[in-house]
């Protein structure tokens, strides 16, 4: 699979421009030299815009490690991170133009395919596709040009967000009711995701509706309301098979980000994160007993120092031990499994921390997710799903039984880890509470943090660790659980923390959205400044997206 998606680049390279800004669309295809999108089979499309949806090596370093994990606080204090709220605007670009690159080019593929019946399926794909890439920029920053965009227009509009969520839950649902089942599949292996299968293709678009739905379901409920009630009519994921993951090969293209940057100083465990997880499901930490059944659980993990008596079973899968790929700093802290409080800068990457610590002496990312150089890709993981009809019936946008809902998404995201049925079982009976309050039992609602929607959302949290990150960030902003950490300290050049908010706890402790790149200021200024008017008038990363209402 590498070696074809390496071929793709150079093919789709030939006929297709890059666009990194909004303001350069029109450039794209006006070189008479080469072939225009039209005379390109579009599965190579396809594939191409698929590669470059998702973070590859340094940039999933910069957008996802060093940004959005931060900011959702798996991680804390990495070199280079947004430690403090300053976010570096590397980062940002980077994002920007990998959402419009999948953009400009996904709409070359849809208008010079979408009158040709032999491909029909893949122009379908290719809309979804778009949907999910662009979903996830708006949700990061709110309003952003969309209609206009990709479409030989110098400087395009910015749409506001609600009306991007409105025009994808169309194209979503017509997508869905164009794609052909019954036609002779002419992907196959160029579509990264589901090899072309249209059945599939149906249940992911109507996922992303569901996930939608719940986005939007504080500031819309009505609309939330239907189109939850459509999706789940229309058919989500019914199981793991259906999930969305994209297949990764061995190349620095293709292979799995996080392998790639395993050796890299990234990714230790915050204590937000471990106060999630410690205590919860009552379960102990894991024995030579344990590896017998598990082979995640490795030596490291057995032997770890400062690890807590009792802890949700993924944990240590999820983090391993500092020192096991990296040295840290003080050699006596090697096999410290302990997190680190966010908000603590460095002045230079494996220089101290603001408060004497140094982040290589916690807890890293473990083996599972850095171990297979080609380790799918989580996208949309049946879990996730699961825990989306769990609050949209708890928030009675459809119909059903939230526990059930609930404990199928805890089942399938520890089946991932090859936690044994029977712990499972006891995990979710258990009314052993976490550091905050919150138990694994659904029914068990005693005490502080632990209604249905704690339960849910800290599950969510610590199933959607690593490549679901942009999620678990939105689900925080959006219904502010699970309770993470005020930042110690953050850049008041950036961010005025009230010292309440910070004491408090409240939404206003944290980070909103994420900056407009600088280059618009450029390139499209009279659009992003009216953007700003509508969004608190600045650019500024304290203000809300059109769904979280606080």
């Amino acid at each position: 699979m590498n070696k074809l998606f390496k071929t793709i680049i150079s093919i789709v390279g030939i006929s297709m421009a890059f666009a990194g800004c909004t303001g350069d669309f029109d450039n794209m295809n006006t070189d008479p030299n080469n072939p225009t999108p039209g005379s390109v089979d579009p599965k190579f499309q396809l594939i191409f815009i698929q590669g470059r949806g998702i973070p590859y090596a340094n940039q999933w370093q910069q957008i996802d490690q060093l940004m959005i994990s931060t900011l959702c606080e798996y991680s804390a204090n990495d070199g280079l991170s947004a430690s403090d709220y300053n976010i570096d605007s590397r980062y940002i670009d980077d994002l920007w133009n990998l959402s419009y690159t999948v953009l400009t080019n996904a709409n070359s593929l849809i208008s010079a395919n979408e009158d040709k019946p032999i491909y029909n399926n893949v122009v379908q794909m290719a809309r979804i596709w778009k949907a999910y890439v662009m979903l996830r920029l708006t949700n990061c920053i709110g309003d952003v040009p969309y209609s206009e965009a990709a479409d030989d227009i110098d400087q395009p509009k910015y749409d506001t967000q609600k009306n991007i969520y409105y025009t994808i839950f169309d194209e979503l649902k017509d997508a869905v009711s164009k794609l052909d089942e019954s036609a002779a599949n002419n992907v196959g292996s160029y579509d990264l995701i589901y090899g072309g299968d249209a059945a599939k293709w149906k249940k992911f678009a109507n996922s992303i509706r569901l996930r939608m739905a719940v986005r939007i379901s504080d500031v819309d409920a009505a609309k939330a309301k239907t189109e939850a009630e459509a999706a789940i009519t229309a058919g989500v994921f019914a199981g793991e098979d259906d999930a969305a993951y994209m297949k990764q090969g061995e190349d620095k293209f293709s292979q799995n980000p996080i392998y790639y940057h395993k050796g890299s100083a990234v990714m230790h465990m915050s204590t937000a994160y471990k106060r999630l997880v410690t205590g919860i499901g009552g379960q102990a930490w894991p024995t030579a007993a344990d590896r017998v059944s598990n082979a995640n659980i490795t030596e490291a993990i057995i032997a770890a120092k400062n690890a807590p008596a009792t802890v949700d079973p993924r944990a240590p899968i999820q983090f391993e031990p500092a020192g096991m790929i990296d040295d840290p700093q003080d050699p006596a802290m090697k096999g410290n499994w302990d997190g680190t409080d966010p908000g603590h800068v460095t002045s230079a990457v494996g220089a101290a921390m603001d408060n004497g610590q140094f982040v290589n002496n916690f807890a890293k990312i473990g083996p599972w997710y850095y171990g297979t150089i080609d380790r799918k890709y989580q996208l949309f993981k049946y879990s996730e799903l699961c825990f989306l009809k769990a609050i949209a019936i708890e928030r009675g946008l459809i119909a059903g039984n939230a526990k059930d809902a609930y404990e199928a998404g805890v089942r399938s995201n520890m089946a991932e880890f090859d936690i044994p049925e029977a712990v499972i079982t006891d995990y979710l009976a258990s009314t052993a509470p976490n550091y905050y309050g919150t138990t694994a039992k659904y029914d068990d609602t005693t005490g502080d943090c632990n209604t249905h929607m704690d339960k849910i959302l800290t599950q969510k949290y610590i199933a959607q660790f690593q490549e679901c990150s942009f999620e678990t960030w939105a689900d925080h902003r959006q219904f502010h659980k699970p309770t993470l950490m005020p930042f110690a300290s953050v850049s008041s050049s950036v961010f005025t923390m009230n010292p309440a908010d910070q004491a408090n706890n409240t939404p206003n402790a944290y980070v909103k959205r994420i900056y407009y790149p600088s280059s618009e200021y450029t390139v499209n200024a009279a659009n992003v400044k009216e953007a700003e008017s509508r969004m608190g008038g600045t650019n500024s990363i304290q203000n809300n997206v059109w769904w979280d209402v606080d």
